[in-house]
């Protein structure tokens, strides 16, 4: 299918929306925004998709990891590569645990800042970085901080990347009390919803527990209401 032209096609979303209008342009306005972005699955299965961002973290990805295993969840890392080559161990665990992983560039740099020879680089060191856990070549990129442009995706989908965002986003980034991640997340998910939370961050210095507190509590209140956790290659399929 061809995009339709927008007014969004040389700038990005961010840079125009601001912080809080890009939270809400990912929810309600995404699929009008590119066509050429995975917001989310348009399927009629009650199938959703949970994604971290920015580990491996020394820390809380281990502990979102036991949450995962404790409630039988696959899902899907977007894997910073510096971030990959400082705890290689633990990304290898990630992989070995049965999740899948996603290129979040290299040093986390907003993709539409760089020129086209820094992009790639962001890129490519990762993709390489990611291979080299599993074998396996990563199918989705998600840009850092949400932020893209015309020239971000043509350059992405040069390289065999699909660029995911998702459609539920409770900003745990932004340090959100606990219970408002949770509410967020039971109060915007539908059938094919890609949610968006972080393990990790651009330093260590992070605190990812809130996170995981609403991770413990919607993780089975979804599965009660008849949905099924899959990776995005799952919920996907061939897109």
């Amino acid at each position: 299918m061809t995009e339709k032209p927008n007014f969004f096609d040389n700038v990005t979303l961010q840079a125009i929306l601001g912080d809080l209008g890009h939270v809400v342009a990912l929810e309600r306005w995404g699929p009008k925004i590119s066509q050429r972005v995975i917001w989310r699955a348009p399927i009629h299965e009650r199938k959703i998709a949970l994604t971290f961002d920015d580990g491996p973290h020394p820390v809380y990805t281990p502990k979102i990891l036991e949450v995962l295993e404790r409630f039988k969840v696959p899902a899907t890392f977007f894997l910073i590569g510096k971030h990959v080559q400082n705890n290689l161990t633990l990304a290898r665990e990630t992989v070995q645990a049965g999740h899948e992983v996603g290129n979040h560039t290299f040093t986390h740099r907003r993709l539409w800042r760089l020129t086209d020879i820094n992009m790639f680089d962001e890129i490519k060191r990762t993709d390489e970085v990611l291979r080299n856990l599993n074998g396996v070549a990563p199918r989705f990129l998600r840009p850092p901080m949400g932020a893209f442009s015309k020239r971000v995706l043509n350059n992405v989908e040069s390289v065999g990347y699909k660029t995911v965002i998702g459609n539920v986003y409770p900003r745990d980034s932004h340090l959100p009390s606990k219970e408002k991640i949770l509410s967020r997340v039971l109060n915007r998910i539908i059938k094919g919803s890609i949610i968006i939370l972080h393990d990790g961050g651009n330093t260590n210095h992070v605190d990812r527990s809130r996170t995981i507190w609403a991770a413990e509590r919607f993780i089975p209140e979804l599965q009660e209401r008849g949905f099924e956790f899959v990776t995005l290659s799952d919920l996907l399929g061939h897109i």
